[in-house]
């Protein structure tokens, strides 16, 4: 959500050396993070018991949630991974020619996946609250 509101933005605006640097400086370090993350997100809401999703509230919230970071997953591993890999072997001086649309290609993938992972985390939320409540 957070590179979605600032770094996605920013980064149409820059120049095609400072896109790509930008991007390799990082996508680097988070490319660990983020996996881990994403799986550890899925995971949350897939460890309830199945009798209480079928039968709580909360436990349905968090089954929905996990279907939005499912998708979240689905989007990002054909989309934004590959086109994360392909930037890593661009050189900064001299991008290719249609760096552009790459990164508008990202950008527009990275959109859409903020849109079920911003309803994945209220799901996990709410599912929490119903469920201490």
């Amino acid at each position: 959500m957070v590179n979605w509101a600032g770094l996605a933005r920013a980064m149409a605006q820059l120049s095609p050396s400072t896109y790509v640097e930008l991007h390799q400086s990082t996508n680097r370090p988070s490319n660990r993070t983020c996996r881990s993350l994403s799986w550890g997100q899925l995971s949350a809401g897939l460890c309830w018991p199945a009798h209480l999703v079928i039968h709580t509230a909360s436990g349905q919230l968090s089954a929905f949630g996990a279907v939005c970071y499912a998708a979240v997953i689905a989007i990002t591993l054909p989309t934004d991974l590959p086109i994360n890999k392909q930037v890593a072997r661009w050189s900064i001086e001299n991008p290719p020619g249609d760096w552009a649309a790459v990164r508008a290609r990202w950008i527009r993938f990275h959109v859409i996946r903020t849109l079920f992972s911003i309803p994945a985390f209220a799901l996990y939320a709410a599912a929490m609250i119903l469920r201490t409540a």
